[in-house]
């Protein structure tokens, strides 16, 4: 009965701290919000000077930069950037009374109500540049590589852009991103989502030749992204079930590793509270999380006991969306407020509306910022860089989208009674996220 009580209090310390301590300056909530604009680099050679995923076991960059996308004289470090911009700058008017009197009225033009919760954002950017506004720099992507990496002179790890967010304790990331647009692709915008330990368990034990493939291919995962041409999706979501388990590629059949593809140990890539301890690589080869064989593998240490947590599986699985977890909602109902917050704000200025493009299906992977991270994770390909209307909206009408961000930012924390519009395709839920049950899980991500 004692420890019942202890129990109950405790939890109930976390959520009331949640609304009153943790998170607040008096009697204001403070919510950390975290605004990513994608890449910033550049894809450059050589790789072992230039590149990202620095491993320490080859002592070697495992990638080349991934720079983004382009067409023409449109670049998505730029597009993205100046939105990110405008998004963090809005977030910011709720730090002062003035610019909440400013921020109200952005959450009038949603919501019939006219009293809301007062609520404070503090937002940061993780770049406010990209590498051409510094084109001599001996080491063009030291400020956007996602992971960490030596310093080029001194050879001391420096944090890249993971560790640089873990920093922040965000309890929401917003990460924008464009996608190039495939021919007949109509454009719009779409999720990037990445599943938990329970869908790869799945996928592994497929194949062991332990489970049926109707399992994934009737499930909700089954359109999952195909990055090697001639693959099946199945046969992807394997080696991407490998590389999330083991740091390798599959051979096609899923049955065992290609070593020649090497993707890294990645949770100690970064740093944070999950990352083994020192001289984990003589680990590697043997039974246990290191293991190269499904048979050997065993998910033991810190970053598995995260994995298999309940906090993941509410982060990555399941959800009010179907599938995706607390993640998938959340980059979702932010789609569903630009969608329904462009013709609302245009039409208020009696502009023409802006033909949208659909919100697309989830794209489907092993994605590093939604797996390392403690953060609810909004990942949003926020449109198609080869597609004018999608860039029209993006650039000439920057402001009212990320007028529809803030928005919908601020309503997945308190939640919003948004006005119906049954001639939208797309009205967003206004339904908050339950914070409460992740109690100082953000904190503890360092």
């Amino acid at each position: 009965m004692l420890f019942l009580s202890s129990l109950f209090f405790r939890r109930l310390f976390f959520i009331f701290g949640f609304v009153f301590f943790s998170f607040s300056l008096g009697a204001v909530p403070v919510f950390r919000i975290v605004v990513d604009p994608g890449h910033g680099g550049i894809a450059k050679d050589p790789k072992a000077q230039h590149g990202d995923k620095y491993d320490s076991v080859t002592q070697t960059y495992l990638e080349t930069y991934k720079q983004g996308t382009e067409h023409g004289n449109i670049t998505e470090r730029k597009v993205v950037l100046d939105l990110a911009k405008e998004v963090h700058r809005i977030l910011k008017l709720t730090e002062t009374d003035a610019g909440w009197k400013e921020f109200e009225g952005y959450l009038q033009l949603f919501s019939k109500k006219t009293d809301y919760t007062r609520v404070t954002f503090e937002s940061k950017l993780t770049r406010e540049s990209s590498f051409d506004e510094d084109p001599t720099s001996d080491d063009p992507n030291a400020t956007y590589r996602l992971y960490d990496f030596p310093d080029q002179k001194t050879g001391v790890r420096r944090k890249g852009r993971l560790s640089k967010i873990n920093e922040q304790k965000p309890h929401l990331v917003l990460s924008l991103h464009l996608n190039p647009a495939s021919k007949g692709q109509t454009g719009g915008m779409g999720a990037v989502l990445t599943p938990g330990y329970k869908t790869f368990s799945q996928i592994k034990k497929i194949s062991e030749k332990k489970k049926s493939q109707n399992s994934f291919l009737n499930g909700p995962w089954s359109d999952w992204l195909v990055f090697q041409s001639g693959w099946s999706k199945l046969e992807n979501a394997m080696a991407d079930t490998w590389i999330y388990l083991h740091g390798y590629w599959s051979k096609k059949n899923g049955k065992e590793a290609d070593v020649s593809k090497f993707e890294g140990y990645r949770q100690n890539m970064i740093s944070w509270r999950y990352a083994d301890e020192p001289n984990w690589e003589k680990q590697i080869g043997k039974p246990g999380p290191y293991a190269t064989t499904h048979e050997d593998f065993s998910e033991t240490g810190k970053f598995w006991e995260r994995e298999k947590g309940k906090k993941e599986e509410w982060r990555r699985e399941g959800g009010k969306e179907g599938f995706g977890g607390d993640n998938h909602y959340v980059t979702k109902e932010l789609m569903r407020f630009v969608q329904y917050g462009l013709p609302v704000q245009l039409k208020e200025k009696n502009s023409p509306y802006p033909e949208l493009g659909p919100i697309q299906k989830p794209y489907i992977s092993t994605y590093s910022l939604p797996t390392y991270t403690n953060a609810l994770c909004a990942f949003i390909e926020i449109g198609y860089v080869n597609r004018s209307r999608d860039m029209k909206y993006l650039t000439q009408n920057k402001k009212e989208t990320a007028i529809s961000l803030a928005v919908g930012i601020y309503s997945l924390f308190v939640g919003l009674d948004v006005k119906k519009n049954v001639n939208l395709p797309y009205n967003p839920k206004g339904k908050k996220v339950n914070w409460e049950r992740y109690e100082t899980y953000f904190d503890d991500v360092l």
